[in-house]
């Protein structure tokens, strides 16, 4: 019988595959919105080239009618979600031709850890809440000190 890490192993696969597409996301949309001679134009695409995978996927996903009237009474922040996908695309349209991706992408997984640590720490969003260790701390200032080291030596 396998133990909860070891189980894990799938999970953590597919994770490095998600993490693989995002270093791409940045460039590709860079690119898109080079020649497209508008960051808000590369944007518009990309978002809505996500909107129309999303919505083949709740085709084939979603088997009973959806009761909308959920959504009304969700907590407040159920609704930045997309707001958040969009702040990271234009966003990163604005920044990776200027800082390279892989700059970009360090300061970002900083980023996410300092966001993931914090919303464990502190419960947010319903997740349970879970200390902020020593370690979780070391770990993040080990990203920031590999940033920091790669643009030294640019």
């Amino acid at each position: 019988m396998m133990d909860g890490s070891i189980a894990k192993i799938p999970l953590i696969l597919v994770c490095v595959v998600l993490g693989i597409f995002l270093t791409w996301q940045g460039p590709v949309n860079a690119e898109a919105a080079r020649r497209l001679g508008s960051p808000a134009l590369a944007a518009v695409l990309s978002i809505g080239m996500s909107v129309i995978l999303v919505v083949i996927f709740a085709l084939f996903t979603v088997k009973d009618k959806p009761d909308w009237s959920h959504a009304a009474t969700a907590p407040w922040w159920t609704w930045i979600g997309g707001i958040t996908g969009a702040v990271f695309v234009v966003g990163s349209l604005l920044v990776v031709p200027k800082t390279g991706s892989v700059l970009f992408l360090l300061s970002v997984i900083l980023g996410q850890m300092i966001g993931a640590v914090t919303a464990d720490g502190f419960g947010l969003w319903g997740l349970r809440e879970t200390s902020i260790s020593p370690m979780k701390i070391l770990a993040m200032l080990l990203v920031l000190a590999g940033a920091v080291t790669f643009h030294l030596g640019e």
